[in-house]
């Protein structure tokens, strides 16, 4: 019980609940006041977010009105065909999948982005993925891969995809690659059972493998896609879902917004402590796993604003996944979406206004 707790506990809690409705306005009392509306959301747990699980610490979307259900999914192209059918109203998806799902005809649009992968202005690479390979198997570049069995997360996903690409370039086929799909935190065991050569590999599970398996980084996440910022996962619902439920939409990327803000303040004023907290509690993640996921992908908040607005999608990053598939055949003769296909940034636009954030059109990746 509440009573129950050390005063400074309650000190603590308090600041934690009240830091991101200070820094970005109130929520209304009606609102406050008023009965949750249910959202179900896909999400996939061998993937984990920094951002989602900043936002469940500190009840983000609670507090913008909203009872969040999530739905797990471990495969892309499952999440996406959830949100077509209405399984789930909103999802965070790889971008090439969906991308790729939008292509082919699926009414779904991205709204905002979910991660991003970059390396800042001081040379610190916040890397999602590392394609990394057990050092018996003498892989040292995408040309070594040539009749190797490499780990993916599927076919849709966003690092295969991309995978693609630097084969293309390399001049492999990929028909002489077998590739295995599989959940990241399968990968593991199966490089260390020798039942695969490579991984494509969550940044985490490479430092947890490492741990007990010589493996040589054949690639970064960023080396890749070739792209300065890229965006791992975005914000996917269906289109006529938005138009009808546009309020809601907008709540569900405010509590976004405050928790992306809540993050920046917690790493200014604490060096993340409390965001370390919770990747503790909610992954069950050792002081050495907390520090690693805080030090490759929850710790960037803030920092990749020099490139964008804050959960923006770049219009650039459209373009060149476009490439990606078309190039890659898996459009089945379909024109690659446009970003005014693909995106509809009026949302996030309207959750800026709302919190009171400037948004500025003249960021650009070019």
């Amino acid at each position: 019980m509440t009573q129950d707790l050390p005063a400074a506990a309650l000190a603590r809690r308090a600041l934690l609940r009240a830091a991101p409705l200070v820094m970005l306005g109130t929520v209304p009392a009606a609102l406050a006041q008023a009965e949750a509306v249910p959202v179900r959301f896909a999400y996939n747990p061998s993937a984990p977010i920094g951002t989602y699980i900043a936002a469940i610490g500190i009840d983000a979307f609670t507090r913008e009105g909203i009872r969040l259900d999530t739905q797990r999914f471990s495969e892309p192209a499952a999440a996406l065909d959830a949100i077509a059918s209405r399984q789930v109203q909103l999802g965070g998806i790889g971008f090439a999948g969906a991308l790729q799902a939008i292509s082919l005809g699926q009414k779904l649009r991205m709204i905002a982005a979910f991660e991003y992968t970059f390396t800042d202005t001081s040379g610190h690479p916040w890397e999602a993925v590392f394609m990394i390979a057990r050092k018996d198997a003498a892989v040292r570049s995408v040309k070594d891969l040539k009749g190797k069995k490499v780990a993916i997360l599927g076919v849709s996903s966003t690092w295969y995809l991309a995978l693609r690409d630097r084969l293309r370039d390399a001049g492999v086929d990929v028909r002489d690659i077998t590739f295995l799909s599989m959940p990241y935190t399968q990968m593991a065991g199966a490089l260390t059972l020798g039942q695969v050569d490579v991984a494509t590999i969550t940044s985490t599970e490479y430092v947890r493998l490492g741990q007990r398996l010589p493996v040589d980084v054949v690639m970064t996440g960023s080396q890749l896609t070739g792209l300065k910022l890229d965006l791992t996962q975005v914000i996917v619902a269906r289109h006529d879902w938005l138009q009808e439920n546009q309020p809601l939409a907008v709540r569900f990327l405010k509590a976004m917004l405050r928790t992306r803000a809540f993050m920046r303040q917690d790493i200014a004023a604490n060096d993340g402590a409390t965001i370390k907290r919770f990747i503790r509690e909610q992954l069950k993640f050792d002081d050495l796993l907390t520090d690693t996921f805080y030090r490759y992908r929850a710790g960037y908040a803030g920092r990749e604003l020099a490139f964008v607005n804050d959960l923006d999608v770049p219009r650039h990053v459209v373009d060149v996944y476009a490439r990606t598939l078309e190039g890659a055949g898996l459009l089945r003769g379909a024109k690659p979406a446009g970003f005014d296909q693909a995106v509809d940034l009026a949302y996030l636009k309207r959750a800026h206004a709302e919190l009171g954030l400037r948004w500025d059109d003249a960021k650009t990746l070019d």
